[in-house]
């Protein structure tokens, strides 16, 4: 199967088509994911919601907001709670993980890759088959 991460912006406007992809694919979604980098300089975070996989199991979506907003601990901010409220009337599992920062990785594929092994270890997305 592959599982591939799909980029949005990280702006205001693409946090609303974050949220159109909540509502209009509820159904689909198997997990929220926040992904935080606590030990940055920058000490940002990124989100990504993780589909099921296709009924085929070929191909699983993984739409990711990379460095969306600012490390939501301790004292939070307003798109960390957006994107909670946005997750919260449909029951959504919402999970967080501290990882290695985008910019630690010289390709962003290899960021990608980093991502989903440590998503496969966590079990929140099948094994390759």
């Amino acid at each position: 199967m592959q599982q591939s991460f799909i980029v949005l912006g990280n702006g205001l406007t693409d946090l609303y088509e974050f949220q159109a992809l909540i509502d209009y694919n509820h159904e689909r979604i198997a997990k929220l994911v926040f992904f935080h980098t606590p030990k940055s300089k920058q000490q940002r975070s990124s989100v990504a919601i993780i589909m099921q996989p296709t009924p085929n199991r070929k191909f699983q979506a993984i739409y990711i907001m990379l460095d969306a907003m600012n490390y939501p601990y301790p004292d939070g901010n307003k798109k960390y709670t957006m994107i909670q409220s946005f997750a919260t009337p449909y029951d959504i599992e919402m999970v967080g993980i501290d990882v290695h920062a985008p910019n630690d990785y010289p390709e962003l594929d290899l960021y990608f890759n980093y991502l989903k092994s440590v998503l496969r270890l966590q079990r929140w997305i099948p094994p390759l088959e």
